[in-house]
């Protein structure tokens, strides 16, 4: 039997690249990028300013495809074009886009449906509040402020109960109220199994990581906190 058709294995990661590269023209962005990361573990990704940071994560996420190298999801090949893998993974990229015409209360509502979730989806509900979105779900993204925006794309992404999170500078448009509630929901959603790739330009408020990814003149570093 085919193995993405069999159900995922127990011990695989959650998520492991292998050779990965990426290319525009002749000039690598960065290649030979390996690392797993297990399910209930999370990693920060940190690097400077045009290193390939968001470009690794469009390329975890399918968004961009990479000139070489493997990406495995729970044991299986990752194929962007399957909708059960899809499913398992959210991408919050730096800037977040939304649909002009509806409002974010609509937004959540379409994700829950696409999803199987019922619209009073306790979680999504629980999601709302802590973020301080309750108020405003009949606002429009467009009429938000930057800040507000990252919340709901975030509220999204954590709503769908995701395998695999993939967060690009989650932390940078947040206050330090909204900071800690993050790092809180994070936590939570480690220990229900799921793993996060956080890329972050600072130290993150009260969550540490299981893993630290440095990416810098085209190569990869993985360290496993306290251990040199």
């Amino acid at each position: 039997m085919d193995a993405l058709d069999g159900e995922p294995r127990a011990a695989a990661p959650a998520l492991r690249v292998e050779g990965l590269a990426y290319r525009y023209v002749r000039h690598d962005v960065w290649s030979d990028v390996s690392f797993s990361l297990e399910a209930g573990s999370i990693a920060f990704l940190t690097g400077p300013n045009g290193a390939g940071k968001s470009t690794l994560l469009r390329c975890l996420a399918g968004w961009d495809a990479p000139a070489e190298g493997t990406v495995e999801l729970a044991g299986r090949p990752f194929r962007p074009e399957r909708l059960d893998q899809r499913r398992s993974v959210s991408f919050v990229p730096d800037v977040p886009a939304f649909y002009d015409d509806l409002t974010a209360g609509e937004h959540l509502d379409f994700v829950l449906r696409a999803n199987r979730l019922p619209a009073d989806d306790a979680r999504a509900a629980g999601l709302v509040e802590a973020l301080g979105l309750a108020g405003h779900r009949d606002q429009c993204p467009s009429a938000y402020s930057r800040g507000m925006r990252q919340k709901l794309a975030l509220v999204l992404a954590l709503a769908v109960r995701p395998r695999l999170l993939l967060l690009d500078e989650p932390y940078g448009p947040l206050d330090p109220d909204a900071s800690a509630v993050l790092s809180g929901l994070l936590d939570a959603a480690r220990a229900e199994g799921a793993a996060a790739l956080v890329s972050c330009h600072h130290d993150v408020p009260g969550l540490e990581p299981d893993l630290l990814l440095h990416v810098e003149g085209g190569r990869l570093a993985a360290a496993v906190p306290g251990r040199g």
